[in-house]
């Protein structure tokens, strides 16, 4: 069957951009593993020339979607979709005959599954819609996608999609990287964009080195004047010369980072001796990288960015910093922040001051990256640990990307309209994050793991140190209120740290037992001994320590009925009981 293939228009251009290469195109049909694939990088790598040339090839049925800047609501989307299949001819299902009343995500998958052939879709400009419910339901349409359906996005900001899904396992990203023209491609373009004999060996080389393969950069050069051609220093002054070119980069290029961003990658360019771009700990960087593909990390640690966009940035005018009053009120940004109040034993909890974050907004991995971070409150973790906890098993690039966006996202959440840099919760320290804690916060883990240590600290000396012990390791039981953060489930990351925590609470009631019965205090004893055991019931001396404090407190049928229970856990574990129900 013939279908009839929506046309895929390129984002109009300054310049014709040259045209894709096949090794490109063949990226795109190599992700059969998963139903979707990526197409990540800044304005003018051909993203939308590629997806004409991948839709003219596909085998089966094309459908296209381009949002607009206003593009919230899921609808729009999904009556596009369905447009397009209603005008395809049979076969479409019953689900689509009240399409309506409206669309649904289900409706168009049960009618792509019933085509007789292949269906792409593809959406443009995909960074329009980042993180808003219609990239959600593209998220869905990927995870619930019959085996017929592909799903391509192009954009310029990785999409807030977790690629870490078993799902989405084999999703396919293309970059910058994999766009930009290798040095034969860079050629053949210049000889063509190039005026007859302008294309001599020095204006090459300029041109090579200034723009690095990006095709839109080496379109705007190749425009200049001839006499600019001898070096990229020079073809660097001369091309930021023009108001044309710094309008591109600025409109284009620039425009769709958040403003902060932007400052502060202007910031870096500026600061950055020499060619490559250094880390100043914000996190600016890695974002650029795993989230734009602005800039590039290397195995040193540096950065590396196209030069013209480098150099435009170094050039670029620094904002005038504001004219504050001696009168005046503080600016927000230096205003205390309200204390931030953790809980992680029994269940997740973030308090300002006295109120409760809602995290119903964000997604399940900024949630998760909010609960480690807050177990080590106070504490870098290595990003390598980050990504092994959160991404386990999916490759370094997958997860680097899904850490970098879940960073900047929870950034925003915990501090709105914060300029970059400036945030004082999350905070970068060389290859670790950290969740800070300002003046005032607490955490209930660090909390619990300091009266712990001091409890066992102050018992070691004795008598000398009872009383210290008994508040010290009272507090510490008050505190572990349940296990550490249950809505991690069996993750692999948290039941090590879970059981630690276990061990540390139990550890806490028996010392805490000990010293009450050596204080003559057998009726605390025994309360220490039962809060110990509802941690873990399988700790033979504690049950002994109970048994004990209740003979010592009077209560002889309280020590037979904890000598029964005693009893038969000795039994669940094929232990004799060895006289212990005898009181």
């Amino acid at each position: 069957m013939t279908h009839r293939r929506p046309v895929v228009h390129p984002t109009p251009l300054t310049a014709p951009a040259p045209e894709v290469r096949g090794r490109v195109v063949a990226l795109l049909t190599a992700y059969d593993a998963a139903p979707l694939a990526l197409v990540v990088a800044p304005a003018g790598y051909g993203k939308s020339i590629l997806l004409a040339r991948h839709a003219a090839a596909f085998p089966g049925q094309v459908l296209s979607w381009r949002p607009h800047r206003g593009a919230h609501a899921p609808a729009s989307l999904l009556n596009r979709l369905t447009r397009q299949l209603l005008g395809t001819g049979p076969g479409l299902g019953p689900e689509l005959a009240p399409w309506q009343g409206g669309a649904t995500t289900e409706s168009v998958l049960a009618a792509i599954e019933q085509r007789p052939g292949p269906v792409l879709v593809v959406v443009d400009d995909a960074h329009l819609i980042h993180g808003g419910p219609v990239e959600a339901t593209l998220e869905e349409m990927a995870l619930l996608a019959p085996p017929n359906l592909q799903i391509v996005l192009a954009g310029r900001r990785l999409p807030a999609i977790n690629l870490a899904r078993h799902e989405l396992s084999g999703t396919v990203v293309v970059t910058a990287r994999d766009l930009a023209l290798d040095a034969t491609e860079t050629r053949d373009a210049l000889h063509t964009l190039l005026p007859p004999g302008g294309a001599d060996i020095a204006r090459l080389h300029a041109l090579t080195r200034l723009t690095e393969g990006w095709p839109v950069a080496l379109q705007l050069c190749a425009a200049l004047p001839r006499r600019a051609a001898r070096s990229a220093a020079a073809l660097a002054e001369i091309t930021l010369a023009s108001a044309a070119v710094r309008a591109y980069l600025d409109r284009e290029v620039l425009g769709i980072l958040p403003a902060g961003l932007a400052l502060d990658f202007a910031r870096i360019c500026r600061t950055s001796p020499g060619r490559q771009l250094l880390d100043d700990g914000s996190g600016t960087l890695d974002e650029l990288d795993c989230a734009y593909g602005l800039v590039r990390r290397r195995a040193d640690g540096r950065y590396d960015c196209v030069p013209l966009l480098r150099e435009h940035l170094r050039r670029r005018a620094v904002p005038a910093p504001p004219v504050v009053h001696s009168l005046a009120p503080p600016p927000m940004d230096d205003r205390p922040p309200p204390a931030l109040h953790l809980r992680c034993f029994k269940h997740f909890e973030a308090t300002f001051g006295d109120q409760e974050l809602d995290w119903r907004s964000t997604r399940p991995r900024v949630r998760a990256l909010a609960r480690l971070l807050a177990v080590h409150a106070g504490q870098p973790v290595h990003r390598e640990r980050l990504m092994e906890a959160l991404w386990p098993g999916s490759p370094e690039r997958t997860a680097a990307r899904g850490l970098q966006v879940a960073l900047s996202a929870l950034r925003t959440f915990l501090e709105p309209g914060a300029d970059r840099g400036r945030t004082r919760l999350l905070i970068r320290s060389g290859e670790a994050y950290m969740l800070a804690l300002p003046p005032g916060g607490t955490c209930d883990v660090q909390r619990f793991e300091a009266a712990v240590g001091a409890g066992l600290r102050a018992a070691a000396r004795g008598a000398a140190g009872a009383e210290q012990a008994a508040e010290s390791l009272g507090q510490a039981q008050r505190l572990y209120a349940g296990e550490l953060l249950p809505e991690d489930g069996p993750a692999e990351w948290v039941v090590p740290l879970r059981e630690h925590y276990r061990a540390q609470a139990v550890r806490a009631g028996h010392t805490l037992a000990e010293v009450e019965l050596a204080r003559g205090r057998p009726a605390q004893a025994a309360t220490a001994a039962g809060h110990a055991l509802s941690v873990d019931p399988f700790h033979d001396a504690t049950w002994r320590l109970l048994i004990t404090a209740h003979r010592q407190a009077g209560d002889p049928a309280a020590a037979h009925q904890a000598a029964l229970r005693h009893a038969r856990v000795l039994a669940d574990l094929d232990v004799p009981p060895r006289g212990l129900t005898e009181v």
